[in-house]
């Protein structure tokens, strides 16, 4: 779970706009619609189709649900042969595939051979053996991935697998994002679970206010945003993390080591696509400060804020839209 917090104004909003505010539990966690619309617009339509992508992300992207056609685990059970996926599925592989190159890999979808190998040494309270790591590791590369139009995907590595839980909840925002806007809804803000997209303003009058979490204390936020028509995320350590020993380790595997990353305590990036916006933020992290910002800098439209505690010193890279352009 990521850690950029939505608020809700009690302001008045404007007689002429009606109020939706719907929230459900998916993704092994709650997430919400907030709109304000014209009362001319038959919302319930507009809802419908919205939840409907949250249905079918939760059938079709959970990787640890049975195979079953069409759906993830079933591409991950396939081996090296291809499989027809759902849409949506090779709608949010075409686009991770583009950031992990965007990215030279710091952001890596086929990272999870590596993450279930350090799920089982938390459990096991080992950290891996050198050798059992680099062989896991060299199952892990975006580069093996071939997408064939429509559907068809084939994982050319041998133990090659997707976990797309993470970007999913980006997609999920974007795509809700564009039902409403084809519902010609104006004002709305989504919440995917810590992936958040706003559009328009809030009640119509002012722009939505988004909360990004002090990485060293939950209970503080530290840096306090509006938004408007851009999707933001956070990625950190502090949220998930193992214990090994008395180490403690990230849930943010570096895919180049095979080691969780050690670069950031927290990278929040704000985007044109919440997708992007959550694929950038895992990389920063992986990058590490200096590193990341000239990276984040060196992109239209993208803003970045990354955290560091280098002994015992936290160290701030933001770029310099971060605030003033959000």
């Amino acid at each position: 779970m990521n850690s950029t917090i939505s608020t809700i104004s009690h302001q008045k909003h404007p007689q002429d706009l009606k109020e939706y505010y719907e929230v459900r539990p998916f993704f092994g966690t709650t997430v919400w619609i907030h709109c304000f619309y014209d009362a001319a617009i038959d919302m319930s339509k507009a809802a419908k189709a919205c939840w409907q992508v949250a249905d079918r992300i939760q059938t079709y992207m959970n990787v640890y649900a049975e195979p079953q056609e069409g759906s993830l685990s079933w591409l991950n059970s396939a081996g090296c042969q291809g499989v027809h996926v759902h849409k949506d599925i090779f709608k949010l592989l075409k686009h991770s595939i583009e950031y992990s190159r965007l990215t030279g890999g710091a952001y890596d979808v086929t990272i999870f051979p590596l993450v279930k190998l350090w799920k089982n040494a938390a459990k096991e309270g080992i950290v891996p053996q050198k050798e059992l790591l680099e062989s896991v590791r060299d199952q892990v590369g975006w580069q093996h991935i071939t997408l064939f139009k429509p559907d068809l995907v084939f994982l050319m590595k041998k133990g090659m697998m997707v976990d797309l839980g993470s970007p999913a909840s980006g997609y999920f925002c974007d795509e809700v994002a564009r039902i409403l806007d084809a519902h010609q809804i104006r004002h709305f803000m989504v919440d995917g679970g810590g992936e958040i997209f706003c559009r328009g303003k809030n009640k119509g009058i002012s722009p939505w206010r988004v909360g990004v979490q002090d990485p060293f204390d939950k209970a503080k936020i530290c840096i306090d945003l509006e938004l408007q028509d851009k999707g933001i995320s956070t990625s950190g350590s502090y949220e998930k993390f193992s214990t090994i020993g008395t180490e403690t380790f990230s849930h943010i595997i570096d895919p180049k080591t095979g080691y969780p990353q050690k670069g950031a305590a927290s990278a929040t990036v704000i985007a044109q696509s919440t997708q992007s916006a959550n694929e950038l933020s895992t990389a920063l992290c992986v990058m590490g400060g200096q590193k990341g910002l000239e990276f984040v800098s060196s992109l239209k439209n993208v803003e970045a804020l990354i955290i560091e505690n280098k002994n015992g010193k936290v160290l701030q890279y933001q770029t310099d839209g971060f605030v003033k352009n959000c």
